[in-house]
């Protein structure tokens, strides 16, 4: 799998891209972990099972830059 293939997840309904929201530990496998994102044009969320090392790329991708707070201006 390449590094394109996991930079943006779609809502499988609207096929908008999703919001990362967190990563949990799944409850059955320690190589998993569960994923949460949010569409903000269906107003729902999406939880997937995914490997740790990709669900440490969308967060890594979703962590706020330096210096960014997170706060809209």
């Amino acid at each position: 799998m390449s590094q394109a293939q996991f930079e943006t997840a779609r809502c499988p309904k609207c096929r908008t891209e999703l919001l990362y929201v967190t990563s949990l530990p799944h409850p059955q496998s320690r190589s998993m972990r569960k994923t949460t994102f949010v569409c903000s044009k269906c107003q729902r969320t999406w939880t997937y099972p995914l490997a740790v090392e990709i669900a440490e790329q969308y967060a890594a991708k979703a962590a706020p830059i330096d210096g960014d707070a997170g706060v809209p201006v």
